[in-house]
């Protein structure tokens, strides 16, 4: 018998939300002037400005892609941390082209799908050693993407509705 899985736990649904995701924060951003991006947000995105969002998005794609790599192909693999909660340095961002960010972003989502079309139902199962996490499985790492491209999303949406509102610092 086949049991009903939670939202974020079918590894089908997983692949069609992160394969989404880039065109998602690509549409969200389409036409913002560059100040309206580097213009420091409110509560409660204090340490945010619209363009970390897609360095950030970016910086732990690249991490989880190296993460889910690292456990497909290795025997005993041992995974690097990496932060999703990290506030981005605005020195880091600051120079960068938002168009260029969401680009990269898209274009390595892309890859971290095509990798996890490529993989059987025994390989969504298999785990990393993660140094604080202990055991960390690559439909793990998915359902984390899954749900960090929504806590973004709805950031930037928030932001830009402040924004709008006139409500930022």
């Amino acid at each position: 018998m086949r049991y009903v899985r939670q939202a974020g736990s079918d590894p089908a649904f997983l692949l069609k939300a992160l394969g989404e995701a880039g065109g998602e924060l690509q549409r969200a951003f389409y036409g913002i002037p560059e100040r309206e991006l580097q213009r420091e947000a409110g509560h409660p995105d204090e340490g945010w400005c619209l363009l970390a969002i897609p360095y950030h998005v970016k910086e732990v794609e690249r991490g989880v892609q190296e993460q889910l790599s690292t456990i497909l192909t290795s025997r005993r693999p041992e995974i690097r941390n990496v932060d999703f909660d990290d506030i981005p340095f605005r020195e880091d961002f600051i120079e960068e082209d938002v168009e260029e960010l969401l680009e990269e972003f898209h274009y390595l989502r892309r890859r971290s799908t095509y990798l996890l079309w490529d993989i059987d139902e025994r390989d969504w199962n298999r785990t990393g050693e993660h140094p604080y996490r202990g055991q960390v499985s690559v439909l793990q790492l998915a359902r984390e993407m899954y749900q960090h491209d929504l806590e973004h999303l709805w950031q930037a949406r928030r932001m830009m509705d402040a924004l709008a509102a006139g409500t930022t610092r």
